[in-house]
């Protein structure tokens, strides 16, 4: 379970969770079907991941189904943008699945808040068509390829129309993707 505290002034539930519950008190979820929408194992070969923030979540979770079977026929390219790399959730498990599977599994980190005097290296700014185009799967890959959207509202809209909507726009409709190769979480 990965759940990020934004502190009791900016999430009252995040905060419950992570600084009231004490190992081994229970909480129950709600399963709401809108919610879940695709299952591993997926069809496609190459699978593209386009993450803000805590939209991190489903990904690790398809990344678990894809990385722990024993064929590993899906290649995952990430581009993972945060604001600044103290935000980068789950680095150190990314970092851990990259190096145990160079062949199938790519993560590429985009900050767009780190400060200039930082020590990163990596990308800075938003993800963009560069970016896509560098690390995604074309879309001329067609049926064999698909892009998985998850993160805050305004990424969605930039990126592939808003969430709720099941037409693409955005960016990836303009770099000629298909609707039925973007999946938004």
């Amino acid at each position: 379970l990965l759940i990020k505290d934004y502190g009791p002034e900016h999430g009252y539930m995040t905060n419950y969770l992570c600084e009231t519950l004490k190992v081994g008190d229970t909480v129950d979820f709600k399963h709401i079907e809108f919610n879940v929408k695709i299952q591993a194992p997926f069809d496609q070969t190459q699978i593209g991941m386009l993450v803000g923030g805590t939209g991190i979540t489903p990904m690790l979770q398809a990344l678990h189904a894809i990385l722990g079977g024993e064929e590993k026929t899906n290649k995952v390219s990430m581009l993972y943008g945060s604001k600044e790399s103290s935000d980068i959730l789950g680095k150190d498990l990314l970092d851990q699945w990259c190096e145990s599977n160079s062949d199938n599994l790519s993560v590429t980190h985009v900050l767009s808040h780190e400060p200039e005097d930082s020590k990163w290296s990596g990308d800075r700014g938003f993800i963009n068509e560069a970016l896509i185009k560098a690390n995604m799967p074309p879309p001329s890959a067609g049926k064999d390829a698909i892009i998985f959207v998850c993160g805050p509202p305004p990424m969605y809209n930039a990126l592939c129309g808003p969430r709720q909507d099941k037409e693409l726009g955005g960016l990836l409709k303009e770099m000629g993707y298909e609707a039925s190769q973007v999946y938004k979480f």
